[in-house]
């Protein structure tokens, strides 16, 4: 039905490992009568049991709509959906005249549409790259994701507090031959 929530109240199921369901869809089934007879088209076709093929299943299931609540999923893009209708229309003439650093965490750039943004951007928009492996970006920064960003805001002075934080000392080399590929590594425990 479209209807949107916040992450919260669909967050304790999808940690479950159940289906969240829609809290909207399931009050309008409770409005409606359950499990009404339908007529089947024949389209001018028999309906004798005898001319129906052998491979044809007749049950009485087939003969009600059962209805199902609808399924709530997370306001993402799941692998191999495709992203919404406003995606590239908002980047191409929206958002490219906007940015003024980009910042890719965690991706392999291996899946369109995603690994072709870099390409509609301006080449004097700065992209900064944080994962495992490179890409060529004007900055690659390659190890793990949170070992990364964790010393990005050491450096810059932030303070991040969160549980999943370790206190480690973080060894950054700049790769030989490039002028903008590091790799970070934990040094200690």
């Amino acid at each position: 039905c479209g209807y949107r929530v916040k992450c919260e109240e669909i967050y304790k199921d999808l940690k479950a490992g159940r289906v969240a369901r829609c809290d909207r869809c399931i009050r309008n089934l409770r409005l409606k009568p359950f499990g009404i007879k339908r007529k089947r088209s024949t389209n001018g076709l028999s309906t004798s049991k005898k001319k129906r093929q052998s491979y044809e299943d007749s049950t009485d299931d087939e003969d009600y709509d059962i209805a199902v609540a609808g399924v709530m999923k997370p306001d993402i893009t799941f692998f191999g959906e495709d992203l919404p209708a406003t995606f590239h229309d908002r980047l191409t003439k929206h958002d490219k005249d906007l940015v003024d650093l980009v910042i890719v965490i965690g991706t392999s750039l291996k899946v369109a549409p995603v690994s072709e943004v870099s390409g509609f951007l301006p080449p004097e928009t700065p992209q900064l790259y944080i994962s495992r492996e490179h890409v060529d970006f004007d900055i690659d920064m390659l190890g793990e994701c949170d070992t990364i960003v964790t010393e990005l805001c050491r450096r810059a002075g932030w303070d991040l507090k969160h549980e999943m934080i370790k206190e480690d000392d973080v060894d950054v080399q700049l790769h030989e031959g490039y002028e903008s590929r590091y790799s970070f590594r934990i040094t200690s425990a």
